[in-house]
């Protein structure tokens, strides 16, 4: 879960970061369009700045909005899957606490065997392993 938030703050700082980029710039050019409206007594130049500050905030509000809303789907999937996985696992351990088996230490000793000397060959190890257990269903 942590990654997920660390995740969508860097995506949030990068989307920050592209769209304002240009702030210190803009703050200049708003000095050098105030000392021309001073000389020209004309406001259209820091009214076009501000339009175009006001735009910038808007798209980075919507970009944000986005990257939250995309968070907040990841997390939520994430939880359906947890959700998922636990309920096959309760399922599983159902059907294994029904046949009774416990592995013991031959089963153990087996097992490690197994494992042992099929290392080369994972097909026939899942498959032994299968046959050990009962799991095999056809």
């Amino acid at each position: 879960m942590k990654w997920l938030v660390v995740k969508a703050f860097l995506k949030k700082a990068w989307v920050w970061t592209k769209h304002h980029w240009y702030v210190p710039l803009l703050i200049s050019l708003l000095i050098i369009a105030l000392l021309v409206w001073m000389i020209t007594k004309n406001g259209s130049y820091v009214a076009g700045l501000i339009d175009l500050l006001e735009k910038s905030r808007e798209n980075h509000r919507k970009e944000v909005d986005k990257l939250n809303e995309i968070h907040a789907n990841e997390a939520s999937e994430k939880k359906r899957i947890l959700v998922e996985y636990e309920k096959n696992l309760s399922l599983l351990e159902k059907e294994y606490s029904k046949k009774n088996e416990e592995l013991d230490s031959k089963k153990k000793k087996e097992l490690k065997n197994m494992v042992e000397n099929g290392y080369d060959d994972p097909e026939a190890l899942s498959r032994e392993i299968a046959r050990m257990f009962g799991l095999e269903h056809g």
